[in-house]
């Protein structure tokens, strides 16, 4: 309980009482299976998040006048949707959890719209991007009034290169010898969305991308397929995969067999190790998939995590779920309540000044959102954003846009 002195003029009968019962915050992610490195910066993340709101005050949580430790129940989605569906249901109607916050996967999301509206649970900041998710909220809003995309779809946001590409192009620092492009995307909602969304971007900036190919979260075996694209002579390969194995394996490929293009790595740097799995493979390789610590303030939780952990944070993992568990926080305390509908109001009325966003959530589809209650974007520090980097000897450096560029793009030797 407070001290009497810290009280002011409040009277002790206002002063919150001490729960012996801890508020249950359900964290969604892959803790096992073949994307259990992100599970592993997705705990770390949000151990972090409740240690500095303690130390903040923020936490233990006020809950109708009562203070609640808070306790985390790892719901383990193994990046399967009928196993995350299960393993919610079992935290949200056995183990008493009142709140869930983030996750991976847009296949694991959609599973969890109807588990979480049918069990009228919030579900707070899922990193599932897939233009699907919010096709189902438009679908039906009150329905998935409590569902809050915490990531937005890849035509506002992840599809976005055909902008700083066609820059590239127009200032003669990319000099490709043709404007073909291959796409190579996870076969889930959130790789069809993500390759649909980049065919578009790509084409109204001039290139002439291919029918995207697909292939499974655990795939090893690319050499067939990037000898295809060899045949075809394509300028531009991009791929994304949030299979550690299967992205860095397409990545080490694509280098030995020598292909003669420019490759674009979404989420690459979403494996906690991927320079430990690529090597020089991933030398010159492009994305927009990640946050860049831009800002001191920035840095400075980069510092922190390092000391705390060992190793550099994966940001979109990490970082994004340690913004999203604070943003649960403090709605639960502006709230004071558990109550569905008061909660949902906050969340979508009060805006979050993040680590590494600005996050609020649109109230109707629009310019900066795809649906009621996705994330909405915005530049550096005002909405949802994520600048173009370029890899070398592990380190990613920003190119793009150019206020924000650390260094010129760098136009592989082999193109």
């Amino acid at each position: 309980m407070y001290a009497p002195g810290v009280l002011g003029a409040r009277d002790a009968a206002d002063t919150p009482q001490d729960s012996n019962l801890p508020l249950k915050l359900g964290v969604c992610g892959p803790f096992s299976g073949p994307a259990k490195q992100t599970g592993d910066a997705i705990r770390q993340g949000v151990l972090m998040a409740l240690e500095d709101a303690g130390a903040a005050g923020e936490a233990p949580v006020t809950i109708n006048g009562v203070r609640h430790d808070v306790e985390v129940i790892w719901v383990d989605s193994q990046s399967n949707p009928e196993i995350a569906a299960k393993a919610t249901t079992e935290a949200i109607q056995q183990q008493g959890v009142k709140l869930m916050v983030g996750g991976w996967h847009s296949s694991v999301a959609l599973a969890l719209m109807d588990i979480t509206a049918d069990l009228n649970t919030i579900h707070l900041g899922h990193l599932g991007a897939s233009q699907y998710i919010a096709a189902k909220i438009n679908d039906d809003p009150q329905r998935y009034r409590g569902w809050f995309k915490g990531w937005p779809s890849p035509p506002k946001l992840a599809g976005l290169y055909g902008a700083p590409l066609k820059y590239l192009l127009e200032h003669e620092l990319w000099l490709p010898a043709n404007r073909r492009a291959a796409i190579l995307v996870e076969d889930s909602a959130f790789g069809r969305g993500w390759g649909e969304a980049l065919m578009r971007s790509l084409k109204e900036a001039g290139f002439d991308p291919l029918p995207f190919d697909t292939a499974a979260l655990d795939e090893t075996e690319f050499r067939q397929l990037l000898n295809k694209y060899k045949s075809e002579q394509v300028s531009l390969v991009a791929m994304t995969s949030t299979g550690d194995v299967a992205a860095s394996s397409f990545v080490k490929q694509f280098k030995e067999l020598g292909v003669k293009a420019l490759l674009l790595g979404h989420g690459l740097r979403w494996l906690g190790n991927w320079y430990e799995m690529t090597g020089d493979a991933a030398n010159f390789v492009v994305s927009m998939d990640s946050a860049m610590p831009i800002a001191l303030w920035q840095r400075w939780w980069v510092r922190r995590f390092k000391t705390k952990y060992g190793k550099e944070p994966t940001i979109p993992a990490a970082g994004f779920h340690y913004d999203y568990t604070r943003m649960a926080i403090k709605a639960l305390n502006t709230a004071n309540s558990l109550d569905f509908d008061t909660l949902t109001a906050i969340i979508r009325q009060i805006p979050y000044k993040g680590v590494w966003n600005y996050y609020q959530f649109s109230s109707a589809p629009g310019p900066n959102a795809l649906s009621a209650n996705e994330v909405m974007t915005g530049p550096f520090m005002k909405g949802f954003y994520l600048p173009m980097v370029q890899l070398f000897d592990g380190q990613a450096k920003i190119i793009w846009p150019i206020k924000y560029a650390e260094q010129r793009f760098r136009q592989p030797p082999w193109i």
